[in-house]
């Protein structure tokens, strides 16, 4: 319940920022505390470049607040993940209908997105670690409210689109305070390796969640799978309440700020920055594939198989090792200097190979093969995104402009879920169970039956995916990031 979409790009950590409030503006819409916030930002993020490489002890120890929360949101997440994973199985066998479960999760990603803007500005006035504890918290009462309505007999999609609303609302602070937070926890330096930890995350998850998801479900029920997610909530909330301390950025002025003009301080600078704002309109493309992909990808798999968790499980779990593998490897290897040509490379090859296979893939061999190759560099895209993000943001306005980015970036996510079980239902499954011409040129691609109308739709995005990334990676103001 408490996850956030898109899960397979998705998912990136934030905590902490400063209250900013201005006393005079200058030309480019800076405030002077935040320029006197900038120069020590400045200093703390290159206290560690005196050195190319620092030593396993002095990694370790400026890695161990980091390492603690890391934790805690990994446990967290998994208990999260578990929830979500279940009430996907759980609301199609209600319905079998890919639109209810694709409305099921726009109704969380609705609310966070319209509220972005605003959380950002507000976020950098409040203490960060009350936000986050604050959004844990009312995700956490939302998964209880489930438990004890589906207790209780009374649970309906409705009751979890209302649930997933105020979830939503939370999310919407909760994302800015836990972005900057990172920036604020880390030197520039370890940017990437932090990166690939969150990735590997991520990926165990990725595996942990169907596995154990699918055994407490058909073992237990779902009420013992929203048990456990209340569980993993409470180590997390504990370990961040006591044992995290963010630095916070020191605030000279009391004097009461705008948020909604604050707020349009973040759009301002995406404005006038040309290669951050292509940047974004591409990350809002790259989103818009995902949540059509995301939707169709586990009800086609229970459509083709009649239904069998088991091999949901598998496909799922192989989209975590691939991103273990990818993670591990993001966190050895030498950070690259062309980040940009990392992004193109990685995301063009995993539309094309991953989202064409499962379309053409008749069984979960060639599903596993699929998510495998497709989500293996995943973790070197993601953290080349969030190195470019971090190292072109000053981190006095990384509040307001990180919330301006998601909501650009995000807002393709709900329109994407519409059409993917729109397509699905309305369009593609009718028209693979039809007895027309078309369908039957299509079925020597995909095959017939049940899910083939949405193995068409994955086809489709795969060579959709690969044809925008070219010609996003044509962009001169976007190749300019790199410099």
């Amino acid at each position: 319940m408490k996850k956030q979409i898109e899960n397979k790009i998705l998912n990136n950590v934030h905590i902490n920022n400063q209250s900013i409030n201005r006393k005079k503006t200058s030309n480019n819409g800076i405030s002077n505390e935040d320029q006197e916030n900038k120069k020590l930002n400045h200093q703390r993020t290159n206290r560690g470049e005196i050195s190319d490489r620092a030593s396993g002890r002095e990694v370790l120890g400026e890695l161990k607040t980091f390492t603690i929360l890391w934790l805690g949101q990994l446990l967290s997440g998994l208990g999260s993940n578990m929830t979500s994973f279940a009430l996907v199985i759980w609301a199609f066998s209600q319905r079998n209908s890919v639109m209810l479960t694709s409305i099921l999760a726009m109704s969380s990603q609705l609310p966070r997105i319209l509220l972005s803007f605003l959380a950002g500005s507000l976020v950098d006035r409040w203490n960060k670690k009350s936000v986050m504890l604050v959004a844990d918290t009312v995700a956490a009462l939302g998964s209880a409210s489930v438990l004890v309505l589906f207790c209780l007999g009374k649970l309906t999609l409705v009751n979890l689109c209302l649930i997933n609303v105020v979830i939503g609302i939370t999310q919407a602070f909760q994302t800015p305070a836990a972005s900057v937070a990172v920036s604020l926890l880390i030197s520039k330096k370890y940017y990437t390796k932090v990166s690939g930890m969150q990735s590997f995350s991520g990926a165990m998850m990725s595996i942990l969640t169907p596995i154990i998801a699918t055994a407490v479900y058909a073992f237990g029920g779902l009420e013992i799978v929203l048990a456990i997610d209340l569980i993993t909530f409470a180590f997390a909330f504990i370990s961040l309440a006591v044992f995290i301390k963010i630095p916070q950025v020191i605030q000279r002025s009391s004097k009461r700020v705008n948020p909604f003009k604050t707020c349009l301080e973040g759009i301002s600078y995406i404005k006038e920055q040309k290669g951050i704002l292509k940047f974004i309109l591409f990350m809002g493309f790259v989103n818009l594939i995902v949540a059509i992909y995301s939707s169709n990808l586990s009800t086609m798999i229970l459509a083709r198989t009649n239904y069998n968790n088991v091999q949901l499980g598998l496909v799922t779990s192989t989209i975590g090792v691939a991103g273990i593998i990818g993670s591990i490897a993001v966190s050895i290897r030498k950070p690259t200097k062309n980040h940009i040509s990392m992004i193109f490379n990685t995301i063009t090859f995993s539309f094309l190979v991953c989202n064409t296979l499962l379309g053409i893939g008749r069984n979960y061999y060639i599903w596993m093969a699929a998510v495998f190759m497709g989500n293996l560099f995943i973790p070197f895209f993601t953290a080349s995104v969030e190195y470019v993000m971090r190292t072109k943001v000053p981190v006095e306005l990384q509040g307001r402009v990180f919330s301006a980015r998601d909501t650009l970036q995000y807002v393709s996510i709900p329109i994407g879920y519409f059409l993917g079980g729109a397509l699905a239902d309305q369009v593609f499954e009718p028209l693979m169970l039809s007895d027309s011409k078309l369908a039957g040129y299509l079925s020597y691609l995909v095959g017939r039956g049940q899910g083939s109308g949405m193995a068409v739709i994955l086809v489709l995005l795969g060579i959709i995916g690969f044809v925008g990334c070219l010609l996003f990676r044509r962009s001169k103001d976007i190749r300019s990031l790199n410099e």
